[in-house]
């Protein structure tokens, strides 16, 4: 059976929508950050802090790697997982991508709100981590629209979950 990985940039629901879903449907669910900090002991942000984040990258792609084991799952990667170490190809090679993006006004104005517990914005202003966001956002946009698939996401979480659920009932 085929997994299936939720790509998308911090704050798009990745964990907590495929985590909802994947309860409801039965199966497993894995993400990516959360086996970064069982391997390495530390939380990400503490990980990111010490180590930097070009070693975060590095174990963050050895991670993705060892959920090719994983049977049909729906598996949660971090926001800039698919941009780096030919990640993007892999994941495509290895499952099902489904692209969760939200309006843009939406998601950067939560993303700004919650600011203090994504590592690359947290010691920002408002102004500054709006304007990094966006940055980003926009960086990283292409890679993400290479997914299998792209769902339209509002932000609005029994809706969101809704649209995941059929796009995974879809593929299985």
């Amino acid at each position: 059976m085929v997994r299936i990985y939720l790509i998308g940039f911090m704050g798009t629901g990745k964990t907590t929508l495929g985590h909802h879903v994947a309860t409801k449907l039965d199966v497993p669910f894995v993400d990516t950050d959360q086996m970064i900090e069982s391997k390495t002991g530390l939380p990400i942000t503490a990980f990111f802090e010490d180590k930097g984040e070009d070693a975060f990258r590095k174990i963050e792609a050895e991670v993705l790697r060892e959920t090719s084991l994983l049977d049909k799952s729906i598996i949660a990667t971090g926001g800039g997982l698919p941009v780096y170490h030919h990640n993007m190809d892999w994941l495509n090679e290895h499952g099902i991508t489904m692209y969760l993006e939200w309006p843009e006004d939406i998601l950067l104005a939560s993303l700004v709100h919650h600011r203090s517990v994504r590592p690359l914005i947290s010691k920002l202003s408002h102004d500054e981590a709006l304007q990094k966001a966006k940055t980003l956002l926009h960086e990283r946009k292409p890679v993400y629209e290479m997914a299998s698939m792209t769902l339209q996401l509002e932000g609005n979480f029994e809706k969101d979950a809704m649209l995941l659920e059929k796009a995974c009932k879809y593929i299985w």
